[in-house]
This record gives C-alpha cells, structure tokens and sequence, in this order.
C-alpha cells in the first residue's frame, strides 16, 4: 500500500511495521520461506491486518522494489544515455551503497535465486525510464 501522507496515523505506523518486519526477514532467509503469518507476527500485527493491505507477499516485494527503483530513477533522471552512461554507474553504486541489507540481498545476493525475478523487474524498470527514452543513434 503506497502512503500518499493522509492516512490515519496509525495507518502508517502500520505500514512501516510491515515494512520494517520485512526487510528483517528478507536479511534472515530466502524469500520463499516467509510466510504472511511470519510477518504478521514480527509487525506484531494481526495476520488479516496485514492482508487487509497486501493481498499477497509477492504485492508487498513489488512495492518495495518499485519504491526503489523509484528513487533511483528519481536521482539519475536527468542523465542522458550514453553521454552519461558513467554518472549513472556512479550514481547506481552510490544509491546501492546508502541502501540497507534487505536492498543488498534483493539486488545483489548471488547465492540466492529467490529473487532473481524482482532483480529483473528492477532492471527494467530503470531501463525503461532511463534508457528507452533516449535515442542515441539519431
């Protein structure tokens, strides 16, 4: 559920537990051994709390990685492909490096095929609003 800033207070100290339960877990093992009663408990939210705002884990990790990439593409929006193909190297390596250890697993955990899928979506998503919209060749 994204925060628009006028929900109840309570609302969004809901969403953070959820939030902050998740990264939590995502550190502590693969993706597909969390579970939504899991993570209900760590939020120390009711199970059909936590349903009421992601009708399924997979709809809670795609926000996460749309928020991300959300930011990224925010800092590197100006930059133009290929001329600065080098600042937004840079900029990807210093927006990883400010994130948390729940980004790092999700990005770039090899041994951890669990998100391998995400990390894609990821991807092209940053492509997409970056370097689709540029046309080098002409």
């Amino acid at each position: 559920m994204k925060l628009t800033g006028y929900e109840d207070l309570r609302v969004q100290r809901t969403i953070n537990s959820i939030y902050h339960a998740f990264e939590e877990l995502i550190c502590e093992k693969e993706y597909p051994k969390i579970t939504g009663k899991e993570l209900a408990q760590r939020a120390q939210i009711n199970k059909k709390t936590f349903y009421r705002y992601y009708p399924t884990l997979d709809d809670l990790l795609h926000e996460m990685q749309a928020q991300y990439a959300k930011e990224f593409i925010e800092e590197v929006k100006d930059y133009r492909y290929p001329d600065d193909l080098d600042k937004e190297i840079a900029a990807f390596f210093e927006f990883s490096a400010k994130q948390g250890e729940a980004y790092d697993r999700i990005t770039v955990s090899a041994g951890d095929s669990s998100y391998t899928g995400i990390r894609r979506e990821m991807i092209n998503e940053v492509m997409h609003k970056t370097w689709d919209n540029h046309h080098p060749l002409t």
